[in-house]
């Protein structure tokens, strides 16, 4: 029970953290857009959910093989998890005008993903998803959303700053997915080494992303100046 109190508190607590930070370090245009972003991304979960489905039925989710195991990770919590998050994204906030680039981006991304974990976290912990997982990935998930969401958010706010949103999107949706897929995979295979190596490389990308979208946004305020 603790874990599952744990799994769902941890991703609030960070998104409570982000909108403070928000607050102080910028001058927020819509505070709505803000608050939508974080109740709107509880539904995003239906994609993982309805990928999970399929794969029951198919018994896809009995992961007998490297190979189940590899299309389960990518394809079912990989591509199913980041899916909904994208078309939230790309498909209604990317529209909005307060929403000028990278840095946009990410910050709806993170506030987007932190409700999405919310929610997910408890179903991975007590084994909705193929298997319960261990206090490992109770500790690590929250934050390996984070760099999820700093992927897609940079690359589809890119798409806005210099018009070429399809490829950026698909970079960005593919790049998270990707990685997505990837952590679940280790945590099915218990690879400590490898694991270690994947966390400081996304952990790395993800910081070198977000410098780059403020750098992007200082920029923007120079040239209005």
């Amino acid at each position: 029970m603790l874990h599952i109190l744990l799994g769902f508190l941890q991703p609030l607590i960070i998104t409570t953290l982000l909108l403070f930070y928000l607050k102080y370090k910028f001058t927020i245009e819509s505070w709505k857009l803000l608050f939508q972003a974080v109740v709107l991304g509880f539904i995003t979960l239906f994609f993982l959910f309805l990928l999970d489905q399929i794969a029951v039925i198919k018994g896809i989710d009995q992961l007998k093989n490297i190979k189940r195991t590899g299309f389960y990770s990518f394809v079912v919590v990989g591509f199913g998890a980041e899916l909904g998050k994208f078309i939230l994204l790309r498909y209604y906030f990317l529209k909005q005008k307060t929403f000028k680039g990278p840095l946009d981006g990410i910050i709806y991304s993170l506030l987007i993903s932190g409700s999405f974990t919310a929610i997910s976290l408890p179903l991975f912990m007590t084994g909705w998803f193929s298997k319960p997982m261990d206090t490992t990935f109770l500790i690590t998930y929250p934050i390996a959303n984070l760099a999820f969401a700093t992927i897609m958010g940079f690359f589809t706010g890119m798409g806005k700053y210099r018009q070429n949103r399809f490829i950026d999107s698909m970079t960005g949706l593919g790049a998270a997915s990707f990685f997505h897929g990837f952590y679940f995979f280790i945590n099915l295979t218990d690879e400590n080494l490898i694991f270690a190596l994947y966390g400081a490389g996304l952990l790395l990308i993800s910081l070198m992303l977000l410098v780059k979208s403020t750098n992007i946004k200082e920029q923007e305020k120079n040239l209005k100046v």
